[in-house]
């Protein structure tokens, strides 16, 4: 009986080392700045309705269904919109469109999946919905 707490508690210690440590970053924010970047993860037939995580310059921004949209809020520059999904294996990365903002500008990303594979695009402004922004306290 004892062997087997002894066990336990070894799997326990060497799993222990696998933790990401906490750095004591600030999150990212992007509910601030001039330019309306909207987001929308859009139907289509081969979707599986896998929720994805939209990342900013590798910064995760929000999760959307099938349907949703996102407003997010940005300084004028040059970003690199992407994302992944979860699965059984872990993330599957979606490779990012490069998109550059203007002040006080409107852009809009798009994602898909096609037959081929899911991706984001650059997109009119006018081709997707604009999520309701939260109002500011």
């Amino acid at each position: 009986m004892s062997y087997r707490f002894t066990l336990t508690a070894l799997a326990v210690f060497s799993l222990m080392g696998c933790a990401k440590p906490v750095t004591g970053e600030p999150a990212a924010d992007f509910t601030t700045g001039p330019t309306l970047v909207t987001v929308e993860h859009a139907w289509t037939r081969v979707d599986d309705g896998t929720t994805v995580v939209v990342t900013v310059d590798g910064k995760d921004a929000a999760a959307l269904k099938v349907g949703e949209s996102v407003a997010l809020r940005l300084p004028e520059g040059t970003y690199q919109i992407g994302g992944y999904a979860r699965s059984l294996i872990g993330k599957v990365s979606v490779d990012p469109v490069k998109l550059t903002t203007s002040v006080n500008g409107e852009k809009a990303v798009e994602y898909a999946v096609t037959k081929n594979k899911a991706g984001f695009t650059e997109v009119s402004p006018g081709e997707v919905a604009k999520p309701e922004e939260k109002p500011e306290a």
